[in-house]
């Protein structure tokens, strides 16, 4: 039986896991599931090795009994803003992996569309579902979505929970910043950059209505504010460093980061995505996604990232 969480740890766990769906898009969807499905179902789940070259046999997983064949669609930012011809894409992709599916795998009782959008699944796919279901007497169509991932998530234990979406801080969290993991933050982060980028150590004033203007999702505004409460400790370490450069280049390498994303065209969630993982690198755990959070919010306030004026704002 799992562990009772709290009220204000099981609050903590969904927003990480909302985190975690916008952020896998594509192949990355597959990875997920297979973690999770391993961890509810076992040696029952096969997740996907498929070698591309000689093809997936439309099956990105499998259970064993009953035998279920499991297919994905991960769309970018959790499916939040997509657009007409994804969408069409998405729901062709229904038609397209159930026949593959049944013909590699005939014997197959039940087959799941697995989602990440983090609202509801458009009426178009599920319309789609129920509309092969309608002719398939022996075998069960299902959609597999953000709801269905939060109750098998919250089924497993707090420390496997960890494991498979990590940030799930807490205001407690931030307001108990470990410096040193601040400190290790920045170093990961400048040890990876090449010198010679813009510096940016002079801070303007920064608009009140910063998170409308940038149009960030709620989940992102939520994370935001609760790095604020120690982002003043972040610039007080900078401000303090035995570098008095530090600060400057740091801002420089966002900076550049950030500016790198915007031109590749990504509206504002997805560039938080991308400085997300490019702060948090390969490490895990809460004590390191609060100092990232907490080092975002402290660039955001010195108006580093992001834009304080509207026109300058990627449309979604």
């Amino acid at each position: 039986m799992a562990v009772v969480l709290t009220t204000v740890k099981r609050r903590a766990f969904l927003n990480a896991l909302e985190l975690k769906l916008r952020r896998s898009r594509g192949d990355m969807l597959q990875e997920f599931l297979g973690a999770l499905m391993i961890k509810v179902h076992g040696d029952n789940f096969v997740p996907a090795t498929a070698h591309y070259s000689h093809g997936d046999l439309k099956c990105d997983g499998l259970l064993h009994e009953p035998l279920t064949i499991f297919a994905c669609y991960g769309a970018t930012n959790g499916g939040d803003g997509i657009s007409t011809s994804a969408l069409a894409h998405a729901v062709a992709k229904v038609a397209e992996d159930f026949n593959g599916a049944v013909k590699h795998w005939p014997d197959l009782k039940e087959w799941v569309f697995v989602t990440n959008f983090v609202k509801a699944i458009p009426p178009q796919i599920t319309n789609e579902v129920l509309k092969i279901q309608k002719g398939e007497a022996n075998r069960q169509l299902k959609l597999f979505g953000h709801a269905q991932f939060e109750k098998a998530i919250l089924s497993l234990d707090p420390e496997d929970i960890e494991d498979l979406i990590g940030d799930a801080a807490t205001d407690a969290d931030f307001r108990q910043i470990q410096l040193p993991e601040v400190q290790s933050t920045i170093n990961d982060v400048m040890a990876a950059m090449n010198d010679g980028l813009i510096r940016d150590d002079q801070p303007i004033e920064v608009p009140a209505e910063k998170l409308d203007i940038n149009q960030l999702s709620e989940i992102y505004r939520y994370r935001l504010k609760q790095g604020f409460q120690s982002a003043g400790r972040v610039g007080t370490y900078l401000l303090d460093h035995p570098d008095p450069m530090l600060d400057g280049r740091l801002a420089g390498v966002f900076k550049t980061k950030y500016l790198e994303l915007k031109a590749q065209g990504f509206v504002s969630d997805e560039i938080m995505n991308g400085l997300y993982d490019f702060a948090l690198g390969e490490h895990r755990g809460i004590a390191r996604e609060v100092a990232v959070w907490s080092l975002l919010a402290h660039l955001f306030e010195k108006c580093t990232i992001f834009e304080d004026d509207p026109s300058k704002v990627v449309a979604a």
